[in-house]
């Protein structure tokens, strides 16, 4: 470096950035926090507007007037998170390869308004069902279902037809728009914080990290607005008042989104790492055939010591691919984390049970703070409560402060401490420890749901409908979701770090692709066995009415997902036994102790693909 030179390459004012051509350039301090500041925003609005859907969907399918059956109005919301997942990894490679972030994330919240606007166009038709909603979805055909006998009464339907989610009242437009919605949400989710990392990419690792801790509290502030004052308004006003505020936010979300165009650092694709990943698998298979002549050539020479070349090897240059040793290597790291990926797939099925099976279970349980003070309704021959509601959504709450609470506490004071005395609780350990935990979740929802049987009924009008239930009190599902929360600090963080530490660096961005996919075939699996569970041969799910759960077997399908999680914990066991210690070889040969430098990055299960996708740049 010259000694004449003066002026710093960062100064106090002014940023380095690169420009859409890979040009460095100067910018304004205020510039990158404006742009950070309107993503920050974006964020934070886009998730009240998807997490005003999550929080009661449930409840709004169930309730009057669409009166679909519990475990249709479970799969719908199973099949939303599911999709969304699936979308996050197809848009993100979309972005990389043709549009940009910048446009693709323009594109996608006019996609995502568009399948917006059908949830306040329905809640509008749930108030006015004999005239808006008769004309939009047409005649309710559904007249097998015994609806008036809400309490009493067998299911003598089992040799009727099975009724799926297809099949209910104004099904094509609740599942167009959440077909439509998965694809915005997907898109916006997997490519606005890498986008929001290109603004500070050059500023260092702090002020990056800085960045995520606050895209971090956007996130969870979004979601705290959602289910604190969305879920109250759709349980205790209406879904037409429930959807508009969400869609509004969404639609501001575009907006401030835009408005920052100025100031934003945008790049153009560069090509995603997904393609070349198959192109090698793709080449790999083309030369199997060579493969096989090469190893029968290697057993004519038993001298030779080099090892025989693995499938995915005959994609290199040297066994007649195109490929070079690095690209190919990197791509053979995937083997090593997709079956931890595998057996993680129990686990979100489990996780997803919060926003479906939990808030079914809590609607038929006692919201009235005071249950003294009803008062009997003589036209409706029920028992209506006088006092406030509790939302049934509000208990998802608690896995969300929990979450945010033990996250510092477990990484600044446990991990530090426990390294202090000797104990390494390595990320494959915290995984497993999740896993323990999600399975107590499941074993204390299914004695909940034994102990609510037992007590007495009570009702309770929801929305306009009446929920049969028992004298339970609500609360009392606290610790499932307590436990669910715990199980999120050791084995959603712990499986984050897994999969960035464990990817090589150009292979980043799809490795957590495929952590968030795996995610995404948890939610489908969950949804397939809820629809397994309520054929007639088993009959764990009653079709008596809307939603009563009182004459089904809960209890039955929560105790199968807690066996179905501890399987999989077995298994996880099993294929991970010599992962630590052959780690801990790998990196005394090489010199180098094994560390994570991301451990006090954001991490949370609400912002999977959102943060940690971001570091690949």
């Amino acid at each position: 470096m010259d000694n004449t030179e003066k002026r710093p390459l960062l100064s106090r004012n002014r940023s380095v950035d690169s420009d859409a051509f890979g040009a460095y350039v100067q910018r304004p301090k205020s510039h990158r926090i404006l742009a950070c500041t309107a993503v920050l925003f974006t964020e934070g609005l886009e998730r009240v507007a998807f997490y005003g859907i999550t929080a009661n969907f449930v409840l709004f399918l169930n309730h009057s007037p669409f009166d679909w059956l519990a475990q249709n109005a479970a799969s719908a919301l199973f099949f939303l998170m599911g999709l969304a997942f699936v979308m996050s990894v197809l848009c993100g490679w979309f972005a990389d390869t043709t549009l940009g972030r910048f446009k693709t994330i323009a594109l996608s919240f006019v996609v995502y308004m568009i399948g917006y606007a059908f949830l306040p166009v329905l809640g509008y038709g749930s108030e006015h069902k004999d005239g808006f909603l008769k004309e939009f979805c047409g005649d309710y055909d559904r007249d097998w279902v015994n609806l008036n006998d809400l309490t009493l009464g067998v299911d003598d339907d089992d040799n009727k037809p099975t009724w799926t989610m297809f099949r209910e009242y104004c099904a094509w437009a609740v599942l167009l728009s959440l077909f439509i919605i998965s694809i915005g949400a997907g898109s916006v989710s997997a490519n606005l914080a890498p986008f929001g990392a290109d603004q500070v990419k050059h500023e260092g690792p702090e002020v990056t990290r800085a960045f995520f801790n606050w895209y971090y509290w956007a996130i969870n502030l979004g979601s705290l607005i959602a289910l604190g004052i969305v879920a109250y308004f759709q349980q205790n006003k209406n879904f037409f008042v429930g959807f508009l505020i969400p869609a509004a936010c969404l639609a501001l979300a575009c907006l401030v989104f835009l408005m920052g165009r100025c100031f934003y650092v945008m790049k153009k694709p560069a090509g995603s790492v997904m393609t070349n990943t198959c192109r090698i698998i793709c080449m790999a298979f083309k030369n199997r055939r060579r493969r096989q002549d090469y190893l029968q050539d290697k057993g004519d020479h038993p001298f030779d010591v080099e090892p025989p070349p693995g499938f995915l090897d005959m994609a290199k240059i040297r066994y007649g691919g195109c490929f070079h040793e690095s690209s190919v290597e990197d791509v053979k790291a995937l083997g090593k984390v997709i079956p931890v990926f595998l057996a993680l797939i129990p686990y979100w099925m489990v996780y997803y049970q919060m926003q479906t099976t939990f808030l079914l279970q809590g609607l038929h349980m006692r919201i009235s703070v005071r249950p003294e003070n009803r008062t009997f309704n003589s036209s409706s021959e029920h028992f209506k409560s006088q006092d406030f509601q509790v939302p049934a959504a509000w208990l998802t709450l608690f896995d969300i402060i929990l979450l945010l609470a033990l996250i510092p506490i477990m990484d600044r004071c446990v991990y530090p401490c426990l390294e202090r005395r000797g104990y390494n609780l390595s990320m494959l350990k915290r995984i497993a420890i999740g896993m323990v935990f999600s399975v107590l979740s499941m074993l204390c929802a299914g004695t909940v749901e034994l102990e609510r049987k037992k007590q007495g009924s009570w009702t309770e009008h929801i929305s306009g409908d009446v929920y049969n239930g028992t004298e339970m009190w609500i609360f009392w599902q606290i610790p499932q979701y307590a436990l669910i929360g715990i199980s999120e600090v050791f084995a959603s963080v712990a499986g984050l770090e897994f999969a960035y530490s464990q990817a090589p660096k150009s292979m980043q961005g799809l490795i957590m692709g495929l952590f968030c996919l795996a995610s995404g075939i948890g939610s489908f699996v969950g949804s397939g066995l809820l629809f397994l569970v309520s054929q007639p041969l088993i009959h764990w799910m009653s079709k008596l009415d809307k939603g009563n759960i009182n004459k089904g077997k809960l209890e039955n399908y929560f105790f199968l997902l807690g066996i179905i999680q501890f399987i999989a914990l077995l298994v996880f066991l099993y294929i991970t036994r010599n992962y630590d210690k052959t780690k801990k070889l790998s990196s005394s040969r090489n010199g180098s102790p094994d560390k994570f430098v991301q451990r006090r990055s954001p991490n949370s299960r609400h912002v999977q693909r959102d943060v940690y996708n971001s570091y690949d740049g």
